[in-house]
C-alpha cells in the first residue's frame, strides 16, 4: 500500500508480477496483439517471457510481453515485445507497442 497526504491509504501503483508463459489469459493477451498489429498474418509461436505492472491509472493491467511469432509454419520465428493495455471493468484491450526485437 502507498500512503498518499490527506487521501489514506490507496493500491500500491506500478507492482510487477511475473508471469506464466502458458497461462491462458497471456496467450489470449499476445493473439490479441497479433491481430491488431498490421501485419496480421502472423502465427503466434509462444510467449516467452513478460510481465504485468499493476495498477497503471486508467488501466488495471499493462502486458510486457516478449513473443515469437512466423508468417507460417515452415519459417522460423520472429521476436517482438508487444505492450497491451487491460481495463477489466468493460473488458477492453489496446495495444500501445508491437516492436520487432531482431
Amino acid at each position: 500500500m502507498v500512503d498518499f497526504p490527506h487521501m489514506g491509504p490507496g493500491p500500491a501503483i506500478g507492482e510487477v508480477i511475473g508471469i506464466s508463459v502458458n497461462d491462458p489469459r497471456v496467450k489470449e493477451i499476445a493473439e490479441f496483439a497479433l491481430k491488431q498489429h498490421a501485419e496480421q498474418n502472423l502465427i503466434l509461436a509462444g510467449v516467452d517471457a513478460g510481465q504485468i505492472i499493476k495498477g497503471i491509472p486508467h488501466w488495471d493491467n499493462y502486458y510486457n510481453l516478449i513473443l515469437s511469432a512466423k508468417h507460417s509454419p515452415h519459417e522460423f520465428s520472429k521476436f517482438y515485445n508487444v505492450v497491451v493495455l487491460e481495463k477489466a471493468s468493460d473488458n477492453s484491450l489496446k495495444l500501445v507497442a508491437f516492436v520487432p526485437l531482431f
